[in-house]
């Protein structure tokens, strides 16, 4: 599996930015990029520890010797979570193929962190999570990008920005009624795409500034659900649900991390791996 798995550093290093150090100090023994291919590593296996990580053959392919299993974790702890995006897609791109269809959706990951909930009068201790927002290729199911937010919420404001760091050309962009924004549809019209969102039941095809919005809501209106989803091949997108199952069966539903801040790196390391995984079957 070392061997396998080494490709991924050289792409580690031409992705992440260089280490640089301000003032005096010599730079860490983890670099951004050795510690972004070590929290990859971490989550291909669920048992995997830091301590695993501090004694593995990694740290001499990583040319990191004596090192503290706490020193990875703190490494990792700061590194940016685009950073491990950036592989993330670096793989993602070697698979697909322009003009792929697109599709956006979004899961829960819990952690291993409680609130007290009042439930019908009485107090719980309630696990909380994490929402993972993802766009990944129909066909070839790799991720393209990504983002990992605290909470429950339905809606995800950030669509935008996640689309405009997809580097490989879309043809289609399949997405549920929590991606059905104004500014989200305009963006992937303006690509060149076509947006295939469904709208919420009580929108308006008014434009306010978003001309494919209105094309998009009254196209929606007048064939109605069953016909739209026909004609603009959004029934593609309930077979995709399944791409969130192929991360819990190699994963899991929960994450081992406490914060959200350390939740963003490791489920983005996940998907890294998935797409790095889809590499090494396609190559």
């Amino acid at each position: 599996m070392v061997d396998e798995l080494y490709p991924v550093i050289s792409s580690l290093v031409r992705v992440c930015y260089p280490w640089t150090e301000k003032g005096e100090g010599r730079p860490p023994k983890v670099t951004p990029a050795k510690a972004a291919f070590l929290i990859v590593i971490k989550e291909r296996g669920k048992e995997t520890t830091y301590r695993d990580l501090a004694s593995s053959a990694y740290m001499e392919r990583l040319g990191i010797s004596e090192v503290h299993y706490t020193t990875i974790h703190k490494a990792i702890k700061r590194l940016p979570p685009s950073f491990v995006e950036a592989v993330m897609r670096s793989f993602g791109e070697r698979v697909s193929k322009d003009g792929m269809d697109c599709v956006f959706d979004a899961t829960g990951v819990r952690i291993r962190k409680y609130e007290i909930v009042i439930h019908a009068g009485e107090e719980r201790r309630e696990r909380q999570g994490v929402k993972l927002n993802a766009a990944w290729d129909a066909d070839e199911k790799v991720f393209h990008a990504s983002e990992v937010l605290k909470g429950k919420a339905r809606e995800y404001p950030g669509a935008e920005e996640m689309f405009k760091r997809i580097n490989t050309s879309i043809e289609n962009v399949f997405a549920d009624t929590g991606y059905a924004g104004r500014g989200f549809i305009q963006t992937v019209a303006d690509s060149g795409a076509m947006p295939v969102v469904k709208p919420q039941s009580n929108a308006t095809p008014k434009a306010k500034g978003s001309p494919a919005w209105r094309k998009l809501v009254k196209e929606y209106q007048e064939l109605g659900y069953e016909d739209w989803r026909d004609e603009t091949g959004y029934g593609e997108r309930f077979p995709n649900e399944g791409q969130f199952g192929s991360l819990v069966s190699r994963f899991s539903k929960e994450a081992n991390v406490r914060s959200t801040h350390m939740a963003k790196r490791v489920v983005t390391a996940r998907l890294a791996f998935h797409n790095f995984f889809q590499w090494l079957v396609k190559r």
